[in-house]
């Protein structure tokens, strides 16, 4: 194993995102004119590792302080329009290729081929990636509130159910955009995403099998997303209502997750706007998104932040999670901060120990490893007084002080 752990595919990334320089300000909309703001902005650190597959599918966006996205929002609950500054966090986990991921990310590009031998290589438009459609969402959506209802539009109880209903309808409108490029690839991709919303809310969404948890105080660990098994029974009756069957714990026996972005050949009966009409002879029986499959929708857990409890974020892909237990992590983390290690020295050790556990009969630690820690911050608290106050906690719930 020493020999392999040598090896550069097992080179690690760490990007240390402490914000030293970067003061979060940003343009921003305010009584109609444009001036500079002062934007949340969360410390974070990221962690990824190729391992021992041949290619790194996964891709990630960190976007906060200030590159975070500043966006009108019409909230009916009050009638008007208000800006939003959302932080997002995102691990994406691309299976089949990494088009997919990389798409998600806004990082994929196109090749395509111009005049003699040369072959010109160009970014998608700014119009692709989660990113655009996210951010599109939020500005045009069309929904109102029980207490204001405006003609036939969608009404909700609560501006939570609306805003989770908003993200959902991006994951949607990306996934349709992806099938534009990529209708008959078998390029697909999980998505963990963490919106914070003007620094308080926190919206965690989930397509598929990679995970966000939420460290606590006093050593507790709060869920934020739950994973798309095909054979837990909710993900079962729709796979079978649209026709397919899981074997071997995977969808057509081929894909071990039950919901993602792309993956075409299991939304066939799914009619996406750049579909050509067909002629057949008949009506084809057109579903909703829903209702496919593998369903690009993901499930929306709201929270509200509390500094005084909540200490950090961990998003992940599976790889991550089939060597650590959702506490086993937190613990990993909490261990070494009271040891007195920053994040980026703590990612590091992370991914060894990870890399460490490979075992060739289960497959355990060989697939791609990436993951986020987000710190979560006081108002106006630096990096280096979160640290303190941390230690502090943990050497107390250790009965160290």
């Amino acid at each position: 194993m020493g020999q392999l752990l040598s090896h550069p595919l097992t080179e690690k990334t760490i990007i240390y995102n402490d914000y030293q320089t970067n003061h979060g300000h940003k343009l921003g909309l305010h009584n109609g004119t444009r001036q500079e703001v002062n934007l949340p902005q969360f410390y974070n650190c990221v962690g990824s590792m190729q391992g021992y597959r041949l290619t790194q599918e996964d891709a990630h966006i960190i976007k906060t302080g200030a590159e975070s996205l500043v966006v009108p929002f019409y909230d009916p609950f009050v009638g008007k329009v208000v800006e939003y500054q959302i932080s997002m966090f995102a691990v994406f986990d691309g299976h089949g290729d990494n088009n997919c991921s990389s798409y998600l990310a806004g990082t994929l590009y196109e090749h395509t081929s111009s005049h003699g031998n040369a072959t010109t290589e160009r970014v998608l438009t700014e119009n692709d990636g989660l990113l655009f459609f996210i951010k599109s969402a939020f500005e045009s959506h069309r929904y109102t509130s029980f207490s204001r209802p405006e003609g036939n539009k969608r009404q909700f109880k609560t501006l939570e159910g609306l805003i989770s209903q908003v993200i959902k309808d991006s994951f949607k409108a990306c996934d349709g955009a992806f099938h534009k490029h990529f209708a008959n690839e078998a390029s697909g991709s999980t998505a963990i995403v963490a919106l914070i919303i003007n620094g308080s809310m926190l919206y965690v969404a989930n397509t598929g099998d990679s995970r966000c948890i939420l460290s606590k105080k006093n050593k507790a660990v709060k869920p934020m997303s739950y994973d798309h098994k095909p054979q837990h029974i909710g993900e079962l009756i729709r796979i079978n209502d649209d026709g397919g069957t899981v074997s071997l714990g995977r969808v057509g026996g081929v894909l071990a997750l039950s919901r993602a972005f792309g993956d075409f050949q299991f939304k066939r009966n799914v009619k996406y706007m750049n579909m050509n009409t067909l002629a057949v002879s008949g009506k084809r029986r057109y579903i909703p998104a829903e209702e496919s499959q593998v369903t690009v929708e993901p499930d929306v857990l709201p929270h509200t932040i509390d500094t005084s409890q909540d200490e950090f974020l961990v998003l992940a892909c599976d790889g991550i999670w089939d060597v650590y237990s959702n506490r086993a992590l937190v613990n990993f983390i909490k261990y070494h901060l009271t040891l007195g290690l920053k994040l980026n020295a703590i990612l590091t050790k992370l991914l060894d120990h990870g890399i460490s556990c490979a075992d060739s009969n289960t497959g355990v630690g060989f697939d791609n490893f990436t993951l986020i820690v987000v710190v979560l911050q006081m108002p106006g608290e630096t990096l280096d007084e979160w640290y303190a106050r941390i230690k502090s906690r943990l050497e107390r719930e250790r009965g160290l002080l």
